[in-house]
């Protein structure tokens, strides 16, 4: 293609991004709609009408490779912050969002679309310019150029007005929300919100820890509620069966009168009554399809031959017992023991007020026909959230941050004191109750879901990194992380 064809055709490509992008997001969403860009907005805005610059700089110097380079790598700013918006509002329900809708897209997602197209030309450009154009002396533009070069300079001037008067000078900065935008100076909201520090991280507010007992503290008396009971440990032995990884949680079936313990290597173990033979077992392959996390801290029977088990990051996996197993097909699901279950669903459960929060349990409700999870609160999550899952469609049914019951007679050891300092390792349904196991502060707690209240709570003291609890008849069976088990009587709500 020749030079003046190569020529119309970045014009032409920083014309429209100067007049689309960029002229109707000022002229069109800001001075006739009123929309006031947030912070985020701002750096996609001035990426694109930095690379509208790049593209008259080739016009005017040629396609020097300090100004290509340049135009690729704003490119690649732009795709990136372009997903950084976007990521925050993708998963919303459908319609919701921030700022104008066009064409049934919020205006930031649209900016993935523009940058994409922006690297593409670029791309195409670069396959069209013959050897030796990179050396070209500075020319005249072309009329066509010069159009580009005036809507580019009549944007960026009314740009810079919307931006003086609805972010205001350094050091105020963007708003962290889109506001309406007015030329009254008594309705300029100026900000420094966002100058506020924020841990430092590339992958921003995802980046949480997972669920750990290292350091946790285990004593009842520094717990967050106060002057609790004591429940004895009425036996306390050492698992005698070998078991691949260490015991993630437990589960019991009192039809079958069987256990099931799965580890933190992945490992689902069937075992008799007594916790002293294993009678069948599997190691789950976590790696493919769905990812299964670092362990399988969460299990439940849902039958006596079909159980559940539950990732850290709230993939699960379900199993059907089988005597009759296609080996061959379960080569795709397990690591070992090919003929003991048949893997009948993998999934995710999908949550919203713990979503960005990790569990450390799961139990069975068969009334509701529901699993239950309890997230395990971080560093920036603060609050102790239940979750519960139809399991026709394994969809979250309801959410809930447990208050304390009136008359239980609890009450926090001081106003900065929260339920979240607990961590929930164990949970199973009983008398219509989730009995939650905490490790840290050894404390066991009774939530009536109905209420969404904890009716009572009891401190366990002499328990070592506890992971797992089990209902069986009036005892509670728990296990620890080495290996240890303890029987408690099971008491009143």
């Amino acid at each position: 293609m020749s030079r003046s064809r190569v020529d119309t055709v970045l014009a032409f490509a920083v014309l429209l991004l100067a007049a689309l992008p960029l002229g109707v997001s000022v002229f069109v969403l800001g001075f006739a709609l009123g929309d006031s860009p947030c912070i985020l907005c701002w750096g996609q805005r001035t990426g694109m009408a930095l690379i509208a610059l790049v593209g008259l700089f080739i016009l005017r110097y040629g396609p020097r490779p300090r100004y290509v380079g340049t135009g690729v790598l704003l490119g690649a700013y732009g795709l990136y912050m372009a997903a950084r918006h976007s990521s925050l509002h993708l998963a919303r329900d459908i319609g919701q969002g921030f700022s104008a809708e066009l064409a049934g897209a919020h205006t930031y997602t649209w900016s993935l679309l523009v940058y994409w197209v922006c690297v593409v030309t670029m791309g195409v450009l670069l396959l069209l310019l013959r050897d030796g154009e990179a050396t070209r002396v500075p020319r005249e533009l072309t009329p066509l150029g010069r159009l580009a070069t005036l809507v580019f300079l009549v944007t960026i001037a009314a740009t810079v007005v919307q931006a003086l008067a609805g972010s205001g000078p350094p050091p105020f900065v963007g708003p962290a929300d889109p506001v309406r935008f007015s030329f009254d100076p008594r309705r300029w909201a100026w900000t420094m919100e966002e100058w506020k520090g924020a841990p430092i991280s590339l992958r921003g507010r995802w980046a949480i820890s997972k669920p750990s007992l290292d350091g946790i503290d285990p004593d009842p008396a520094t717990g967050p509620l106060g002057g609790l009971p004591s429940l004895a440990i009425e036996s306390d032995r050492t698992l005698a069966v070998s078991l691949k990884g260490r015991p993630d949680d437990l589960a019991y079936d009192g039809t079958s009168g069987r256990f099931l313990v799965t580890t933190d290597a992945h490992g689902v173990f069937v075992l008799d009554g007594s916790l002293s033979r294993v009678l069948r077992y599997t190691v789950i392959d976590p790696a493919f399809s769905v990812d299964m996390g670092s362990g399988l801290p969460g299990a439940a029977w849902i039958d006596s031959t079909t159980i559940a088990a539950l990732a850290e990051n709230k993939s699960f996996v379900v199993l059907r017992e089988s005597d009759r197993a296609d080996v061959e097909k379960n080569f795709r699901f397990f690591l070992e023991s090919f003929d003991a279950f048949e893997e009948l669903s993998r999934g995710r459960f999908a949550t919203v007020r713990a979503r960005l929060m990790y569990v450390s349990s799961l139990a069975y409700d068969p009334g509701r026909d529901s699993f239950w999870t309890v997230a395990v609160p971080n560093e920036t999550q603060r609050q102790l959230v239940v979750s519960r899952f139809d399991r026709r469609d394994m969809t979250l049914s309801e959410e809930f941050v447990p208050a304390l019951a009136p008359e239980s007679g609890l009450a926090l050891a001081g106003e900065k004191r929260s339920l979240a300092e607990y961590h929930v390792t164990g949970l199973t349904f009983a008398d219509g109750h989730l009995w939650a196991l905490s490790a840290a502060h050894s404390t066991l707690l009774a939530i009536d879901p109905l209420r969404q209240e904890v009716t009572a709570a009891w401190a366990v003291p002499g328990l070592t990194r506890p992971t797992g609890l089990a209902a069986r008849g009036a005892d509670l069976v728990l296990v620890g992380q080495g290996g240890q088990v303890w029987t408690l009587d099971r008491p009143t709500p």
